[in-house]
């Protein structure tokens, strides 16, 4: 009987474990030849063969099984079935149909189904491959906003590991507001399909598991998988870019303001030097008369300010070019610190060290090291007055995935605001009654030319906290510029 079957529907390959029916040209089975395990539970005389179908996926079976019936065409379908455990399950069914002469009864050969059907195996590498080696982060969400699956970039980008995201809410990539509004936005597009991101990248704000923020690009898919829709998220890392294009911006702003102290230094230098000939005159002239002496050196001493303001800003816009070399850290912190033994003759402060480093030695330019620790000591003198103690702590550290030393100078001075904190790196900004505000920027441009990070925060007591991480090689330095 097989073989009459199989010779009638034009199946030569059906096997006996399929399921042959024969039905209405409606879909009313009508009798059970063979029915196979796997449908048993749902095949019945008097049913419909739809029943087998997921609802969402009947009305196109429908339209395949009358064009099949019509054209006397085979239909394959990938689908989700119910099974022997009447659950609805992801799978792949084939039919062969066959109708008799009077068109009274339809014949239907469905072959087992088998859910690895259309998960080719050479597919599945090649994409496995191209999730895996992906630069950017590849997520995949259920309608409900759940995460489905991460790549390797994933866990790397935000600092998860697999088993902390499948399965939760892809919210918790978000910082606030947007992760407690993320729900309400998802359910908005479901339900009027007006899509603000979907199809469109831009730039939005991701959140690691430390908590830190850091900027993205974020592209957001569609797509269905037998009627469930699902959607695909692909992250970029924006950090590295923006901080390049600050720095050019940065670069382009230094690059005009040297370019306008240079000529006002030019153009005035004369006019400088005229009116410090005429006060050295009028200091002779006025010797034997104390209060317009006094005087005449007062403005004596504000050309000279005046003459150091422009060197500082022409110093501080001039392009930094590093010398580097081997040195041992602690040596030029306590060279620095001698060095302004002249301006520390009245107070008594003292300088403590920690090392944490069983080698505190570090490739840098001396030169530019020297002025950032002179710069920080000076601040800490000014903070502390005439009794006070500068603590440093050293210890190793890492910096963009390679080694890297972090030094922490705390003093017990006076402190900073927070407000003072989220300045103190601006040029021109400074809480003493002299200065030109321009040390502490000076300060983060020659750390950020060793491609090191620097930070100010009020310390936890009392006084100051500088941090300074310093890549340990040069030539991961250039690594870092060149983002390999």
């Amino acid at each position: 009987m097989w073989e009459e079957i199989a010779s009638f529907t034009g199946n030569r390959n059906a096997r006996p474990e399929s399921s042959v029916i024969v039905c209405t040209p409606e879909g009313q089975i009508r009798e059970l030849i063979s029915v196979s395990p796997q449908f048993s539970a749902i095949l019945q005389v008097g049913a419909s063969v739809f029943d087998l179908v997921c609802p969402d996926q009947r009305d196109e079976s429908r339209q395949k099984w009358e064009h099949a019936i019509l054209n006397g065409l085979p239909i394959a379908q990938r689908l989700k079935y119910r099974s022997v455990d009447r659950q609805w399950t992801y799978g792949r069914l084939e039919a062969q149909i066959g109708v008799d002469h009077n068109q009274e009864r339809v014949i239907t050969v469905v072959s087992d189904v088998d859910t690895n059907s259309f998960h080719s195996p050479s597919l599945i590498a090649r994409c496995k491959a191209i999730m895996d080696t992906a630069v950017d982060a590849i997520v995949t969400i259920n309608d409900g906003g759940i995460i489905e699956t991460v790549n390797p970039a994933t866990i790397k980008m935000f600092g998860y590991e697999t088993t902390d995201l499948i399965g939760q809410n892809v919210s918790m990539l978000m910082p606030e507001p947007e992760r407690s509004r993320h729900d309400g936005y998802l359910a908005d597009y479901l339900e009027t399909r007006k899509a603000a991101i979907i199809g469109v990248g831009r730039r939005v704000t991701g959140r690691r598991r430390d908590g830190s923020e850091f900027p993205i690009h974020l592209a957001v898919s569609e797509y269905f998988v037998e009627g469930h829709r699902f959607f695909t998220g692909i992250i970029r890392d924006l950090s590295e870019l923006e901080q390049v294009q600050q720095q050019l911006l940065q670069s382009e702003r230094l690059v005009a303001i040297g370019q306008m102290v240079t000529g006002l230094a030019h153009e005035s230098r004369n006019a400088l030097q005229r009116a410090q000939g005429c006060l050295d005159m009028l200091s002779l002239d006025l010797a034997d008369q104390p209060e317009q002496s006094d005087l005449a050196r007062r403005a004596k001493t504000a050309l000279q300010d005046l003459h150091r303001l422009y060197e500082e800003v022409r110093s501080y816009a001039a392009p930094i070019h590093l010398e580097v070399r081997d040195c041992d850290l602690p040596s030029i912190w306590r060279k620095e610190w001698e060095n302004l033994s002249t301006i520390r003759t009245d107070s008594k402060m003292t300088l403590t060290e920690a090392l944490g480093c069983q080698n505190s030695h570090c490739e840098v330019d001396v030169h530019r090291i020297e002025q950032v620790f002179r710069n920080i000591f000076e601040n800490a003198v000014h903070a502390c007055g005439p009794e006070g103690t500068v603590h440093i702590r050293c210890s190793p550290a890492e910096l963009h995935g390679a080694p890297a030393v972090r030094i922490v100078v705390e003093d017990n001075g006076c402190g900073l605001s927070s407000e003072a904190a989220k300045q103190i790196f601006e040029p021109f900004f400074t809480t003493k009654q002299k200065g030109t505000g321009l040390g502490m920027a000076i300060v983060q441009r020659v750390i950020a030319a060793h491609s090191g990070i620097i930070t100010a925060q009020r310390a936890p007591v009392r006084g100051t906290m500088i941090t300074i991480v310093l890549p340990v090689n040069a030539m991961n330095r250039n690594a870092f510029r060149s983002g390999r």
